[in-house]
């Protein structure tokens, strides 16, 4: 699906010449110069569609690189993109045949339905990017809600495609259904694994993506940033054992925090603690490290200590040290695996929805604990980066080549279906307990696994089921193409699956005796995968009339601006500009112009003031997914009610201020915990609640936190 050869040089906001200064031609003039003539005017017909066509490839470059990226309901922009893929084709042909369709050209309602076509393209594209980068902003996640959306996208589309004559992507009914049953089974699987996360889990992903997302666009807010610490008093000594001092430089030391919990403090470079760019990142890091900690599933962070002048990192103490240390000093029951292997994809998951990946899955990077039940938690987030951040060279990945995506291996960029890749590269680590490829030198593993190779994978006849079920799980993350390997939430609903239909007895391990306990193994073979001009007649006597090169030719109408010309003159003022540009745009379907024609009518901008007018244009943008528009109608709403002097809408109100916080709006955050903390609109005073929209809006602009300290 990915179109990376794909290029365009068009620019939207190329200035538009319709009409130059044409002469009529000497009677000495050529025949061919008729001809130059009636091409150039058939050109200067074209021009005012050659930012429409460039629009159609630019989406469709997006499109391409949205799927790519997809964390969630590739199904539903795969089907996007078929349908816009045909009109590509389309426009291509247009515009190779200019001359043919020169008529249509110069026709106004033509040209309209074009701008209202590529607004429409537009609106899709923003839909895809949001619809499959859901993380938990989306609390309220509905299935059908989002199908709907998906619906008006389409029949809008299919709708100006009629108006523009194009040949339309045309499937059968029964097409439509397997399609339809599809992506709904997605969105069905995206909503389970959702409601699997609790909501205190929720919140604490929120405030980690906003911290991300920051780090990542190193734009970090300008308030007080308060990272974990722990006092060096608040640690003692424990009761001495051998195993106190661990770490291959004899770094990580054990200690008593609080007198009660048993910590690792493990002493790491000095931490500078200023305003500058490079400390505040670190700082921030530190915020997140001890946000991760929180989930059950990965290591808890309790702060940083100074111990005389340098700085040490204090995290759980892993009483049974690392899981391949385990696999190689203890037997480990199957059930014990499978409970093992579930909760490390638990905490990836959760590690994935905060926008960060982890880029070193391997038994290593896993501590076992037992407090006081036996437990895996992730650790060694050293190589980890946001999403959307620098990603690592391959040539410092070293040892970890083992548990590689072949796509890094070529140069790819590291994403989330690397993380799935290295993920079932584990799961073959602990099921045979010992590390990948392990007599065989990097540049072997290299050849070895770019040319589809695998470590030796099949089970026994006799297996039983769960060895047998999280042999398919391996064999489904392996996969050469990164987009046949399993979703997040395939994985999730898989191991619960099995989880579920397991009597698991509680989690155990034994230390290794002389003869080694026999775990039902993999036995080895070998597997290996398998190997899309004519010249022009010059002669006078074929040359075609001229009949279409008078002037009266050229087209007339006036031509729509782009929309970021309106942006532009709002920004100088120029409000008349700017309004004839929203208007023009929002009755031509563009969502976030129908925004822009709300805010006129309902603040008096150049036009007469029309708050009833207004909000139902911002309504209708709100209704398209519009962030601000969502806020802005909520807050229409409860203005509506002051000036009317009744308490209605409520519903409403809180209905479009949870949309717009779902998408990010500090504001609206900041509204919630008011409504929340307070009791108003009718809902029932939270104060737990209404602090933690306080302190997602206060992550996202430190002014809110200025406005409530005490929160």
């Amino acid at each position: 699906m990915s179109k990376n050869d794909k290029k365009t040089n068009i620019d939207e906001t190329d200035e538009l010449h319709l009409t130059g200064d044409y002469g009529m031609p000497s009677a000495g003039e050529s025949m061919l110069g008729h001809v130059g003539n009636a091409m150039s005017i058939v050109s200067d017909v074209i021009e005012p569609f050659i930012p429409l066509f460039g629009t159609v490839e630019k989406v469709m470059e997006s499109l391409y690189t949205i799927y790519d990226n997809a964390k969630c309901n590739k199904k539903m922009c795969g089907a996007l993109i078929d349908r816009i893929e045909v009109v590509e084709q389309a426009t291509k042909s247009l515009k190779r045949k200019k001359q043919e369709n020169a008529a249509k050209f110069r026709n106004k309602d033509y040209y309209l339905a074009w701008v209202r076509f590529t607004n429409v393209l537009k609106n899709i594209k923003v839909f895809a990017k949001d619809v499959t980068q859901q993380s938990v902003f989306q609390k309220h996640l509905n299935a059908n809600a989002v199908k709907a959306a998906y619906d008006k996208n389409i029949k809008e589309f299919e709708d100006v495609c009629k108006d523009l004559q194009f040949s339309v992507y045309m499937i059968s009914e029964e097409q439509r259904e397997e399609e339809n049953e599809q992506i709904l089974n997605e969105l069905n699987l995206l909503g389970w694994a959702m409601s699997e996360v609790s909501d205190g889990m929720k919140n604490i992903s929120q405030q980690i993506n906003i911290l991300s997302e920051q780090l990542n666009s190193q734009k970090l807010n300008s308030g007080e940033i308060k990272f974990l610490t722990v006092e060096d008093y608040e640690l003692t000594d424990p009761e001495t054992k051998p195993d106190n001092v661990r770490g291959s430089e004899r770094t990580i030391v054990k200690r008593i925090y609080r007198g009660t919990l048993q910590v690792a403090r493990k002493k790491v470079q000095a931490i500078e603690k200023n305003s500058t760019a490079g400390s505040r990142s670190i700082q921030t890091q530190l915020v997140i490290l001890g946000l991760l900690g929180t989930c059950p599933n990965i290591i808890t962070f309790y702060g940083l200590t100074k111990i005389d002048k340098d700085d040490y990192m204090v995290f759980d103490w892993a009483e049974h040290g690392s899981l391949k240390e385990v696999y190689e000093q203890c037997n480990i029951p199957l059930h014990t695996k499978l409970r093992f292997i579930s909760n490390i994809f638990v905490g990836l998951s959760f590690i994935f929805n905060s926008g960060i990946l982890h880029h070193d899955v391997r038994c290593e990077n896993i501590l076992v604990t037992e407090n006081p039940v036996l437990d895996v938690k992730i650790t060694n987030f050293e190589m980890s980066r946001e999403i959307k951040g620098e990603t690592t060279s391959f040539s410092g990945l070293n040892d970890y080549v083992r548990w590689l995506a072949p796509e890094k291996m070529r140069g790819s960029r590291y994403d989330y279906k690397c993380e799935i890749f290295s993920f079932g590269m584990l799961v073959w680590e602990l099921i045979n307990e010992k590390v990948p490829y392990k007599d065989k030198s990097f540049k072997e593993i290299q050849e070895h696994v770019k040319s589809k190779k695998r470590e030796e994978l099949s089970t026994q006849l006799n297996s039983n089921m769960i060895l047998l079920e999280l042999t398919k799980l391996i064999k489904q993350t392996w996969d050469d193409d990164p987009e046949l390997r399993l979703s997040y939430p395939e994985i999730l609903k898989l191991l619960s699956n099995l989880v579920n239909s397991e009597s698991l007895a509680s989690p155990r391990i034994s230390p290794k005796g002389d003869t080694n306990d026999f775990i039902p193994d993999l036995e080895l073979t070998k597997q290996r995968s398998s190997s899309l001009s004519s010249h022009f007649d010059l002669d006078p006597e074929k040359l075609p009339d001229c009949d279409d090169c008078f002037l009266d030719n050229v087209p007339t109408f006036s031509i729509v601006r782009p929309f970021e010309d309106g942006i532009k003159a709002h920004r100088e003022k120029r409000f008349k500009d700017a309004w004839e540009c929203f208007d023009e745009h929002a009755n031509l379907g563009l969502s976030l112009a129908k925004y822009w024609k709300g805010y006129y009518l309902e603040k008096g901008l150049y036009v007469g003031k029309d708050v009833n007018e207004g909000l139902k244009w911002l309504k209708l943008a709100a209704d398209d997914g519009v962030p601000d528009a969502q806020l802005r109608y909520a807050s229409g709403l409860i203005n509506l009610n002051i000036s009317n002097g009744n308490s209605e809408n409520y519903e409403s109100i809180l209905k479009y201020m949870k949309k717009a916080a779902d998408g990010g709006s500090e504001t609206a955050l900041y509204n919630l915990g008011d409504i929340y903390l307070n009791g108003k609109l009718g809902v029932e005073r939270d104060e737990q609640k209404g602090n933690e929209f306080f302190k997602l809006a206060s992550l996202k602009n430190p002014k809110f936190m200025k406005k409530h300290p005490t929160h």
